[in-house]
Formats: C-alpha cells, sequence, structure tokens
C-alpha cells in the first residue's frame, strides 16, 4: 500500500454513508465574520498568515502565495472570508471555485474543522456540489479529522522544495541570454510571458489587471522577479519571489518558462537566484486533488 499522502493543494472530497463530524467546535463559537476588504484588512491577515508559517510546520499558505492569490479577489468563482473573536482576527478562509484553503490564528485541527464547515456551507449555499482542501503527508492530525469527516485519497500530489541557508550562487544562463529584473517597462512583456507559460492546459486568464494587482501588493519586490531575457530581447522565463521578513523564507510564486525556450534550464537558472549553494533542497510531500465529497 503506497503511504497515504495528502496535497498542498487540492483534496476532493466524497460523501459516505459513515462520514460524520470530527468533534463539535466550541472554540469559534463566539465569531462573527465578513468578506475581506484589501484596502482594510491586508495588513491584518498578511500577519496572521505570516505568524501561523512560523509556528505550524503544517501551515498551508506563505505570504506570498495568498498575494499571489489575492490577483483574483473580485472574481465570480473566488473570495476570502475572515472570522474575529472577541475582536481579534482569528482564522481566515479562501475559496477559490471549489478548491478551500483554512488557515486560524492559532494551529489547531478543531479551529480548522470549523472553518472548514463554515466553507462548506458557504459553497452549498451556491450550488457547488464538490468541495477540495489539502494536508501536508505529515499532519497526521488533520488527515485522520478529514477522513473522519468522509474525505479519500485521490492519489495525486505535489512537492514543495525547500533550501535552507543564505548564500545564493549567480544563476548560470546559457548562452547567450541575460538577466534581467521586472522594471516597470517590462510589464506588458512579463504578462505576455505568463500567459504563454502557463496556457499548455487551458488559456491563462492573467492579463494586465491581475498584473497590476499582483505589482501593488505590500511584499511585491521587482528585484526579486528575475527574468531570463533571449538573445532576440524575447522575455523567455520569469518568476516571482516573496519574501516573508518573519519567517526569513522567499516563496517562489509563480515560475514559468515560455514554450519555445523549455529544455534548457532557464527555470533552474532563475530560480537559482534564491538559492543557497552548496545545498540540496529539503522536500516534503503533499497530495492533490486528494478526495471528492458531495456537498448535496
Amino acid at each position: 500500500m503506497p503511504p497515504l499522502v495528502w496535497v498542498v493543494g487540492r483534496l476532493r472530497r466524497r460523501r459516505v454513508p459513515w462520514a460524520r463530524p470530527f468533534k463539535h467546535y466550541p472554540a469559534m463559537t463566539e465569531t462573527s465574520g465578513r468578506q475581506f476588504d484589501r484596502e482594510q484588512d491586508l495588513p491584518a491577515v498578511l500577519d496572521l498568515v505570516s505568524r501561523a508559517r512560523a509556528s505550524d510546520p503544517h501551515a498551508f499558505l506563505h505570504p506570498g502565495g495568498l498575494q499571489w492569490l489575492l490577483r483574483r479577489l473580485g472574481g465570480a468563482s473566488f473570495s476570502l472570508r475572515q472570522w474575529h473573536e472577541a475582536g481579534a482576527l482569528t482564522g481566515v478562509v479562501v475559496v477559490d471555485g471549489g478548491a478551500v484553503i483554512v488557515q486560524p490564528a492559532i494551529p489547531d485541527v478543531d479551529r480548522q474543522l470549523w472553518l472548514l464547515g463554515k466553507a462548506e456551507d458557504e459553497l452549498r449555499r451556491a450550488g457547488v456540489d464538490a468541495i477540495e482542501i489539502s494536508a501536508w503527508d505529515g499532519d497526521d492530525q488533520l488527515v485522520t479529522a478529514l477522513r473522519w469527516r468522509g474525505y479519500r485519497q485521490a492519489g495525486t500530489f505535489g512537492h514543495e522544495l525547500i533550501w535552507e541557508g543564505a548564500t545564493a550562487p549567480r544563476p548560470a544562463l546559457p548562452d547567450g541570454f541575460s538577466m534581467r529584473w521586472l522594471a516597470p517597462e517590462l510589464d506588458d512583456a512579463y504578462v505576455a510571458l505568463h500567459r504563454a507559460a502557463w496556457s499548455h492546459r487551458r488559456p491563462s486568464t492573467y492579463d494586465r489587471n491581475m498584473h497590476d494587482a499582483v505589482t501593488t501588493m505590500p511584499d511585491f519586490d521587482r528585484t526579486l522577479v528575475p527574468i531570463a531575457v533571449a538573445p532576440d530581447g524575447t522575455l523567455a522565463a520569469g518568476c516571482i519571489g516573496w519574501l516573508d521578513p518573519r519567517t526569513r523564507t522567499v516563496e517562489i510564486e509563480p515560475l514559468g518558462t515560455h514554450p519555445e525556450f523549455r529544455r534548457r534550464g532557464l527555470a533552474r537558472a532563475i530560480a537559482g537566484g534564491y538559492r543557497p549553494s552548496a545545498q540540496s533542497p529539503r522536500r516534503r510531500r503533499s497530495s492533490d486533488d486528494s478526495s471528492l465529497h458531495r456537498l448535496r
């Protein structure tokens, strides 16, 4: 039997006859919820996510990853709802289509399940019949709780690669290629690069409006956006690095290479700009699209 593996991305959930709640969640009964407002709420939400990442090895969100997700804020299938307890921000729920991310301020499986229940209720009211959530393969408490709620493994997975250290080597590019950072005059070309790199399954929805939302995020830094440029001046590959000062970590989200320039080591070279030298990445595994649950 393969090991039970769940994901940093998605879990599908399926109704089974014996499915039942893991337990009741009295820890968050005196709460109030409301939709996220970027201008008013972003600093507090990013602080919650950063603190959770620093204290909980199973925290799913990185502040940079959340800021990248927020490019879709205002879209019909994307929402971020926050919950307060005694006036303090106590948890957030991200709904992206049928995919759900829950992040309590305190690492606690009961709080995660309480927030998940709220997301399930919201999606059910919206007519959604399936929900996806994620968990690291080592998060035994959450995996057990999800199984009690009827979640099942889907069999696909993803990896998070983690480099530790402080000294980054100079990226090695193929002959004729050069490295640039994302200067404002490259914004339109960068949008075109992203769309080309991320349209292999379906056309990318990334546009200048989304790009402007990304570049105005508080942790966005143009000098953390390395771009490999082809000899003819075409932007060939690029990624966005998001620095979280509290955890002293950089999350790369996203990274892509133009289809015409793949298999040349460009992605490795630009990502290597953040990578410490003489070290191999630490890897942890997650399952993707792990289980399906009917909400009706």
